[in-house]
């Protein structure tokens, strides 16, 4: 018998039951972000950057819903929950955000200066810091504390001991049907993103990235809640969601270039780090100009929980 292939795993669709209580899609939301996590392990252990990616996406989706459910679930109940999913992050993050650097960000840069020695002394230093993170990040996850972090919130789920603290306004709501509770939450989230949205020329790179928050919230909120609504239109609202993220992503990623840079110690009067700031900087421009575009067709999408 020939050996199991190791890779990546998706996110599989959540399907929450029509008669679901609040309580009950609270827990399916955050069990289904638990398996998805941990089925990546394997491809994050052999060192496969799809794993690490599809882990982190896990994971900021489990601290996601976690905020998504907090008029259910309060933040007292998950304090110990929240702090474990800060100390991975602190591996997980640093590790992608190499990841994208150097394999999307940076690909185009390094194909059109093949020989500038520059940029050839900061590929390889930076490659020995994104390996640097990838073992730091593989033992992280062999320590016990990564498997105790997944047998608490398996403990934490079956015994809703989030019960334990909630007042009775709370246990009230968790036993009411889970659509009661989505609606107001995804028009409350729509209409702060459209609030901010279109405000985008106006708003400073810090409110950009606040911007860009929300609609991620969003989107995670929506695609919890997706199998209660008609997909058709569940699928537009997503891809119109989707490609705003990408345009307020580039900018995103300009900050987070630079901080790697500075990691990598490569100094701002560098020829190379010039090069690499100015690419980023186009890239930045042409998405600020489709913004506008991509906005307004997110504006005409009809909302899920509407129709």
């Amino acid at each position: 018998m020939s050996p199991k292939t190791i890779t990546h795993v998706k996110a599989s669709p959540l399907r929450l039951a029509a008669e679901a209580t609040g309580e009950e899609a609270f827990i399916a939301v955050i069990d289904a972000c638990l398996r998805h996590a941990d089925a990546n392990l394997p491809a994050v252990l052999d060192g496969q950057i799809e794993g690490i990616h599809q882990m982190r996406v896990a994971f900021r989706r489990l601290r996601s819903g976690l905020k998504i459910f907090r008029p259910l679930v309060s933040r007292e109940a998950s304090v110990e929950q929240v702090e474990d999913i800060r100390w991975l992050n602190g591996f997980l993050g640093p590790a992608r955000d190499w990841d994208v650097f150097l394999d999307e960000g940076m690909a185009v840069v390094f194909s059109h200066f093949p020989r500038k020695r520059g940029l050839i002394l900061f590929r390889s230093k930076a490659e020995d810091i994104r390996q640097f993170h990838h073992r730091a990040l593989r033992e992280a996850l062999a320590e016990p504390r990564y498997s105790l972090l997944l047998q608490r919130f398996a403990d934490w789920l079956e015994r809703r001991a989030w019960r334990e603290v909630c007042h009775d306004k709370q246990s009230e709501r968790l036993a009411d049907p889970v659509r009661a509770f989505a609606i107001p939450l995804l028009e409350r989230d729509h209409r702060r993103v459209v609030k901010q949205g279109d405000l985008f020329a106006e708003l400073s790179a810090e409110q950009r990235h606040r911007l860009r928050i929300r609609i991620k919230q969003l989107r995670y909120a929506q695609d919890f809640f997706n199998s209660l609504y008609e997909t058709a239109t569940v699928r537009r609202y997503l891809d119109a969601l989707s490609k705003l993220q990408d345009c307020l992503g580039v900018m995103n990623d300009i900050s987070v270039a630079r901080r790697l840079l500075d990691e990598a110690g490569l100094r701002s009067v560098s020829a190379a780090r010039q090069v690499i700031e100015g690419w980023y900087g186009c890239r930045l421009d042409i998405h600020e100009r489709q913004f506008a575009e991509v906005w307004q067709q997110f504006l005409a999408c009809e909302r899920p929980w509407k129709v």
